[in-house]
């Protein structure tokens, strides 16, 4: 048990504390939009790296048009002007200046190869400053969505086919048994630990 605990971590250790990215779909799943950044500490300008990826090649996307808000508690930035990027990858300087704490980046995507489309949104929570990871809300990466912080992290998006075979497996048979379930519980329990202790250092 203790050896395959120890392999799990494994990508931890291998893997910069830095460049944390995060993929999710529009709401009707037309894009997936990817957002990639360094730590982010308040009062300091940070470039996002942002990408449009067409779900079903798994390429980016070029020629999108969208707005972008970003909101901490009821102050919000934004949106800016509709803006096109024609290849589909944009980078975007941000400065988080109301202190640490998760904020929220909204995206609405309007057109897509120069042909309007009905609005789409997306949401994610970026977490700036040392944050207690327990504070943090959950998004769509949690458990229940299919979320799997080691995999995604080793093969670099949680739709790889590597990360969906684990969520299967974890999905449709660990999580069906009683030792699979306390496996699961205890494993989080430690991860959490762990990740806690490891973004301190």
């Amino acid at each position: 048990m203790k050896f395959l605990f120890a392999l799990l971590l494994i990508p931890l250790l291998v893997i910069p504390a830095y460049g944390e990215s995060q993929v999710l779909s529009t709401e009707k799943g037309t894009l997936d939009v990817k957002l990639t950044y360094d730590t982010i500490e308040p009062n300091i300008q940070t470039k996002i790296s942002i990408d449009f990826i067409n779900p079903q090649t798994k390429k980016v996307q070029e020629h999108v048009d969208y707005t972008v808000s970003v909101s901490k508690d009821d102050t919000t930035f934004g949106p800016i002007p509709l803006t096109h990027t024609s290849v589909g990858s944009v980078k975007i300087p941000i400065e988080f200046n109301l202190g640490e704490g998760v904020y929220s980046m909204d995206f609405e995507i309007e057109g897509i190869l120069f042909q309007p489309i009905p609005k789409e949104t997306v949401s994610f929570d970026i977490t700036v400053g040392d944050v207690d990871i327990q504070s943090i809300p959950d998004n769509k990466s949690n458990e229940e969505n299919g979320g799997c912080l080691i995999a995604t992290a080793t093969f670099g998006s949680e739709l790889a086919p590597q990360v969906q075979q684990l969520r299967e497996l974890r999905d449709n048979s660990l999580l069906h048994t009683e030792s699979g379930r306390s496996f699961m519980e205890s494993f989080n329990q430690n991860l959490l630990f762990i990740l806690t202790n490891y973004c301190r250092l």
